[in-house]
């Protein structure tokens, strides 16, 4: 780490731990526990210190397990690394969950409770009554078992590779292709890859037909009918319902569907084709060859700086900062899981990005995207306890998604003019596009958890309902199968399920980001950090309203906002009014 940077972020002073705690045992562990427990708490200090020391043990807890997530990630085949994060979600975390129970509830039954500071711990309480509602003794070994068999699935796509023009690509890696502006070449960059997919089908299947049954279970064991109700609630959804959820849908269908259908006839017009096939989503519009912005992680890591660094000076010193520290993973190779994210080492309250990434604008967008989250986590991470600087997803998404918003009016600065220009089309026709597969999946979930069975045939048909119902003018014909199983390429159904609907929430905040930056991006940068910084400390609607944006679970701004999507991209594609 260059000296410019290297205390940035130092790594907060333990007040309750020994600094050789690690936190990798039970026998190390329970002791701690069990002096929380027997504590006597004889005022509100020693109740607040009694809280800020638990918080220390979660942080450290929450640091060692994110660790071994991170690792697994990286190498799904490393059978270590592997059984020491089963060892820890399946051994250590089932006995830590009835004492966090027992510790929630003498918090709760506190005499001293009433006297805590409200403004700092409105929050915490909430959220520990809503723990102790759902805590179920019976569903701590059914988790364990969740969290077991969802490690296969990164295992079965992390292995996924194809032999692709003379080399052993990994899927990411195929993306480029589909942006060739040879048609042929696209075609069957695609269909290699949907065949791929296509050969582990029957055990994915398998696979989540399992996770179902095991979260079903769940659910009717903490009293509630089916797992959709009980999973809300577990994410901490307190500000909406499911049936937010349903409405948000149908506003996507009203107001998103419509521009998604214009953007897609405007696009095989430009093409010229007679059937839009789903190879002609990525490819230039005006034929150009597919656009590569880099090659090496570095080139990747120095577009990141550059775009949040035009957003905000201090955005671009956080990314360098963290590429400086080893906290980035994002080339692409094989047994790498797919997809990416941000994680933070709540131990040292430090980020860490990983993605599997190709060459194309869409990485760059995805280290932008969690840049936005690195820089949430760094601006949140003096905040007590551990929660305050755990944010509700549906605001994290606007922070990463915002981000996206505002560095794409900064794309110029970092590519030649056309470049720029066809990127800015690409991010606007995948704000529509990724709107109508949120609501996709989003109202997959609904449907498949509504159900007491979770039969193959009746999720392959509400599959391809839902397909129709959201779905642009893609010809399928002759991809049925690829097609009835595309489902299965979308991590969070078999790994956070019902953890979709956030990205559509949030893309409606983030396009209400975007609207004020480009009209006042001073004022507006000023507001988002305000809210960033605010972490998980406030409600969905108080953490929305600090950031000088409208909570809206329903998505009653999209018909206005995909008014401005629109205006925007036709003025980039030259789309006459």
């Amino acid at each position: 780490m260059s000296p410019d940077t290297a205390d940035l972020f130092p790594i907060p002073q333990r007040h309750f731990l020994p600094d050789s705690f690690c936190g990798d045992s039970w026998e190390e562990i329970s002791p701690v526990l069990n002096e929380l427990e027997k504590r006597p708490i004889e005022s509100v200090e020693d109740f607040e210190q009694w809280l800020l020391d638990r918080s220390e043990l979660d942080s450290m807890l929450s640091g060692y397990g994110s660790r071994l997530m991170v690792a697994s990630a990286r190498n799904t085949q490393d059978i270590a690394v592997e059984a020491a994060y089963l060892e820890f979600q399946t051994e250590i975390i089932p006995q830590i969950k009835p004492v966090e129970d027992r510790l929630d509830r003498r918090f709760l039954e506190s005499k001293f409770r009433s006297q805590l500071d409200a403004n700092r711990w409105a929050i915490y309480d909430r959220e520990s009554s809503l723990a102790v509602r759902l805590y179920q003794k019976e569903n701590i070994a059914l988790e364990a078992i969740e969290e077991e068999r969802t490690l296969e699935y990164g295992k079965t796509t992390g292995a996924m590779t194809v032999e692709f023009q003379g080399e052993t690509r990994t899927l990411p890696a195929m993306a480029s292709f589909t942006e060739s502006s040879d048609r042929s070449v696209r075609e069957a960059a695609w269909r290699m890859t949907s065949a791929r997919r296509l050969k582990d089908k029957e055990s994915l299947n398998e696979l989540f037909h399992d996770l179902v049954e095991l979260r079903q279970s769940m659910g009717r064991n903490a009293g509630f009918p089916d797992f959709r109700e009980y999973k809300h609630l577990c994410w901490g959804r307190l500000d909406y319902s499911p049936d937010d959820c349903l409405v948000f849908h149908g506003n996507v269908e009203k107001h998103v569907l419509p521009l998604l259908h214009e953007m897609d006839a405007h696009r095989q017009q430009c093409l010229g084709v007679d059937q839009l096939r789903p190879w002609d989503l990525a490819v230039d519009l005006e034929g150009e060859a597919a656009f590569e912005p880099f090659q090496r992680e570095e080139e990747h890591v120095k577009l990141g700086v550059d775009l949040l660094t035009k957003v905000h000076p201090t955005f671009g010193r956080d990314l360098h900062w963290m590429a400086q520290g080893n906290l980035l993973d994002l080339a692409t190779r094989p047994n790498k899981r797919h997809g990416g994210f941000m994680d933070t080492f709540e131990d040292v309250r430090h980020p860490f990005i990983f993605s599997n990434s190709g060459t194309t604008h869409g990485d760059v967008e995805t280290l932008v995207h969690e840049g936005g989250h690195a820089v949430h986590a760094l601006l949140s991470r003096d905040l007590e306890p551990v929660g305050a600087r755990n944010p509700p997803l549906e605001f994290a998404e606007v922070a990463s998604m915002g981000m996206e918003c505002m560095a794409m009016e900064h794309l110029s600065h970092v590519y030649p003019a056309p470049e720029a220009r066809r990127c800015t089309l690409q991010s606007l026709e995948g704000i529509v596009r990724s709107l109508a597969w949120i609501a996709t999946i989003d109202a997959f979930q609904h449907k498949i958890y509504s159900q007491e069975k979770d039969q193959t045939a009746f999720r392959q048909k509400a599959w391809l309902d839902l397909r129709q119902r959201f779905g642009s003018v893609l010809d399928w014909s002759g991809l049925e199968d690829s097609l009835a199983w595309d489902w299965q390429r979308t991590l969070h159904l078999y790994e956070v399920p019902f953890y979709y609907i956030e990205y559509g929430i949030a893309q409606n905040g983030a396009l209400q980001v975007w609207s004020r930056y480009k009209s006042n991006p001073e004022k507006t940068v000023i507001e988002f950090k305000k809210g960033l910084a605010l972490g998980g400390s406030r409600s969905l609607p108080e953490l929305f309203q600090a950031s000088g944006l409208v909570f809206d679970p329903q998505g009653s701004q999209l018909k206005d906002l995909m008014a401005s999507v629109r205006s925007a991209w036709k003025h980039q594609a030259g789309v006459s009014s």
